[in-house]
């Protein structure tokens, strides 16, 4: 279909035209495309050595990379040790298919991308997951290697951004004093929450802000997503304004490939980073961007490489939040306007809609609702830019000026000590935790509610 136009010449005559029959067979194309990928990838994956071995449930001995960061997660016997595992060989056959692993204490000190050796007996994992199996705390593992590549480089930026912004007060005897004075008194979580939103490396997080921040949903602060992307690439093409547009572009596109690697490449990192793709192309080609084609087309991409997106929460939140932002944060503005300050109306209207368009797929992950999502957002929203910003930086900069990397994370480090302090604030205020109804029904619920709201 033509799209409405407003500059002058570029109207179509007739308005938007278009045949329902050519859209409507679009529309049957892409979905007959992701359902036969899926099938084929299924088809695939029942027939992989560690899937078989899983049904069967028995022990065997795997080849693996580490491909995430080791995270002591709670349990409900006790805290275990949360690790995914990219398997290539299961007893000697090659394998191209994912494990998680709830193992102990001796799979924390595994660095990111080190190849292992572990055995133990396998276990099916959900229908839809991932994952084609799981491991639990009886496995026992050996490194193989140290790790090498992309993934040594990416292990060594994300601990130097740790170094860089210090440890946390309980993971050492004594706060070390600041040259000049004594060291300022973060709130608990500040200093690990700078690679979670820098880099999106919440691995060392307490567990107690994290829970507060689930509680107020501000944990996709720690999610690298499109507010990312916007802000690096809007730093570089700013920077290059004066370059030829396809120059730009690419310089843009080699950035942005560079962050997806260091982020790793979840749910809302690659849509986010599809979508920048896509927008990369019409800024190269000289034609407008349009967010929610790109949208679309990003999505589409990303579930005919992987179907197993489609039941990822990460990637789900991230979708429905900037649909939502798209379709409705300039309405919801607009009428906000009506009765508050233009300044207060904006502030409001994106995180309202990011909130709305999330919460009935919240619920499927935790039934309950709170009263405080919003307000907690809104004051939490100033600093991000600064943390995300400041933390890439120290980052980038540790391996080569350590002493520069940790002035250069102190602005970083007090963003992060504003977001903890929200959180924990807004946590403890009445109205926090709401019990809703689980499952389709609660979200269905919720989902009219607001629809009855607007």
């Amino acid at each position: 279909r033509h799209r409405h136009d407003p500059r002058p010449g570029a109207q179509v005559p007739g308005g938007a035209r278009g045949s329902v029959a050519a859209s409507a067979l679009v529309v049957a194309l892409a979905c007959a495309s992701v359902l036969g990928t899926a099938a084929a990838l299924q088809h695939v994956r029942e027939r992989d050595p560690l899937t078989v071995a899983a049904a069967q449930s028995r022990a065997a001995t795997l080849i693996a990379t580490v491909t995430t960061a080791p995270r002591v997660v709670a349990t409900a016997r006790r805290p275990a040790v949360l690790v995914e595992l990219g398997v290539r060989d299961v007893d000697g056959a090659a394998c191209r298919q994912r494990a998680m692993v709830l193992g102990d204490s001796q799979w924390l000190d595994l660095p990111l991308g080190a190849t292992v050796r572990v055995h133990g007996r396998l276990r099916p994992a959900e229908p839809g997951s991932a994952e084609a199996a799981w491991l639990g705390a009886g496995a026992s593992v050996r490194m193989l290697s140290a790790p090498t590549g992309t993934l040594a480089l990416v292990g060594r930026l994300r601990q130097g951004l740790a170094r860089a912004a210090g440890p946390e007060p309980d993971d050492v005897e004594q706060t070390p004093a600041a040259p000049g004075g004594p060291a300022p008194r973060w709130p608990p979580g500040a200093r690990a929450l700078v690679p979670g939103v820098a880099l999106g490396d919440d691995h060392a997080l307490p567990q107690t802000v994290r829970e507060e921040m689930r509680t107020v949903s501000m944990t996709h602060l720690t999610a690298v997503s499109g507010q990312h992307v916007a802000l690096v690439l809007g730093l570089v093409l700013t920077g290059l304004g004066v370059v030829p547009r396809r120059v730009r572009a690419g310089a843009g596109l080699v950035v942005l490939t560079g962050l997806v690697v260091l982020v790793r490449p979840g749910g809302s990192v690659l849509r986010a980073g599809v979508m920048g793709a896509v927008m990369l192309a019409g800024v190269a080609s000289g034609r407008r961007s349009v967010s929610m084609p790109a949208l679309a087309g990003a999505v589409l991409i990303l579930v005919l490489i992987d179907p197993w997106q489609s039941r990822d929460y990460g990637f789900a939140l991230s979708v429905a939040a900037t649909a939502g932002i798209l379709v409705g944060e300039r309405p919801a503005r607009a009428a906000l306007s009506r009765r508050l300050p233009r300044w207060l109306a904006a502030s409001l209207a994106l995180p309202l809609v990011a909130q709305a368009a999330c919460a009935p797929v919240l619920i499927l992950l935790q039934p309950q609702v709170g009263l405080w999502s919003v307000p907690a957002n809104v004051i939490a929203a100033p600093p991000v830019p600064v943390a995300t910003i400041c933390g890439l930086a120290a980052a980038l900069v540790e391996p080569l000026w350590p002493g520069a990397a940790a002035w250069a994370a102190l602005p970083a480090v007090a963003s992060c000590a504003w977001l903890a302090a929200v959180a924990r604030v807004f946590a403890a205020l009445p109205g926090a935790r709401i019990p809703w109804p689980a499952g389709w029904a609660g979200a269905a619920c919720l989902a009219g509610l607001e629809t009855t709201a607007v």
